[in-house]
């Protein structure tokens, strides 16, 4: 029999052999276009923390006087120990700017994901999904024991020869897409996907996560910016990114709220969000209802970073987000690179590697508070240590 500490150090040692070890880089600063490490002022380019918020003085004055009044900690799930108020404060206020029935908050995004999709689907069941979709959405489906389908990545004809094939063999079939790919940065075709899901009878479950509060007049996502959140069943995003705190929704209709209540294992089962990440949220969804100008300055940024990367031939991923992924042929030059671009220029660029994705790359975020002399320095910094195709 095999021991069990030989077995982890053994796990250890051929992952660092195949350069796909991960650590933390421990920060010691506040969130924002610069945090400090090691004692040193770098750039972030790796944060999802699109507008700023996670830094932002009003949700730091709203935690404090939350806290005043509710203290730290939820207690317990909802069910068993009582609903605090905020928590249903924020769901209601996601639900108006959604423009659905109600909404239904999580822990994270991950557990939002995998408590909606085993909870809603079984065996019965058949999910299509998108190649490429997040993790989270890939373990949901097999904990819901539904019969999985991959299509190729974007590609609507991938989709519709899986969903004639097997029409009728299923009690429902279900559509599952991101709709801002988080590791590539481009767009699901939304609009097609719902043209799909009308012919087919389908039912649409769409995760905005890295669109919620960047898309939209007032934020709400890319599928209210298409005019199509109307036919999007169940909507998922978190309040993790753009809204700078924790945690992740399930938006929709009320009997689709008042089922998952009942039945999705991972909001019965956790502890509720902390009083702390509850009224940072609601702030942050406060201030993106209204937020144009950090929007326009993130698109201003996203577009004058596309220009000034592309100039210089690296070899990216197309992206339609604020995500701009550098390809590399192999882990070790992906690797090497983030760590001169933190070592040498002061800029943190994560290198993101399998599993979590086929093609090594360095994963770039553009911030609303970046400034213009920013990217010029992160485009400077990589076209010296990247030579073009």
């Amino acid at each position: 029999m095999t021991d069990f500490y030989n077995f982890l150090a053994e796990n250890i040692k051929q992952i660092k052999q195949n350069n796909l070890y991960r650590q933390f880089k421990v920060l010691s600063s506040r969130p924002g276009p610069y945090v400090e490490y090691n004692g040193k002022k770098v750039m972030q380019v790796s944060s999802n923390n699109y507008l700023g918020l996670a830094g932002d003085v009003r949700l730091e004055q709203a935690v404090i006087e939350s806290v005043k009044k509710y203290g730290v900690g939820s207690t317990g799930s909802r069910l068993i120990s009582g609903a605090r108020e905020v928590h249903a404060q924020l769901e209601e206020k996601i639900a108006e700017l959604k423009g659905v029935q109600r909404a239904m908050v999580f822990s994270s995004g991950y557990a939002a994901n995998i408590g909606a999709l085993s909870a809603l689907f079984d065996e019965n069941d058949a999910v299509y999904s998108d190649k490429l979709n997040h993790a989270s959405i890939i373990d949901g489906i097999k904990l819901s024991k539904a019969n999985k389908y991959i299509y190729n990545h974007c590609d609507i004809n991938s989709l519709e020869e899986l969903l004639i094939k097997n029409q009728h063999k299923h009690r429902l079939n279900v559509i599952v897409s991101d709709s801002i790919f988080s590791m590539d940065g481009d767009r699901a075709p939304l609009l097609e996907l719902v043209k799909l899901k009308e012919k087919y009878g389908a039912v649409l479950f769409i995760d905005e996560a890295h669109s919620f509060g960047i898309y939209g007049h007032h934020g709400e996502g890319l599928s209210h910016e298409l005019g199509i959140s109307d036919k999007i069943d169940i909507q998922m995003g978190t309040l993790s990114k753009a809204a700078g705190s924790e945690g992740g929704y399930i938006a929709g209709s009320s009997d689709l709220i008042e089922y998952l209540t009942n039945k999705s294992r991972s909001f019965i089962y956790s502890t509720a969000p902390a009083i702390p990440c509850i009224a940072a949220s609601i702030k942050a969804v406060e201030i993106i209802k209204t937020a144009h100008d950090l929007r326009e300055k993130l698109y201003v940024n996203i577009e004058y970073l596309k220009m000034r990367l592309k100039e210089h031939n690296f070899d990216l991923i197309p992206s339609e987000s604020a995500i701009f992924c550098i390809k590399f042929n192999n882990i070790e030059q992906a690797c090497q690179i983030s760590e001169q671009l933190l070592e040498e220029y002061n800029i943190m660029a994560s290198a993101i590697r399998p599993p979590t994705v086929d093609i090594p790359r360095i994963r770039i975020c553009a911030m609303a508070l970046h400034k213009k002399s920013d990217l010029d320095y992160l485009v400077k910094s990589l076209s010296e240590m990247i030579k073009p195709n």
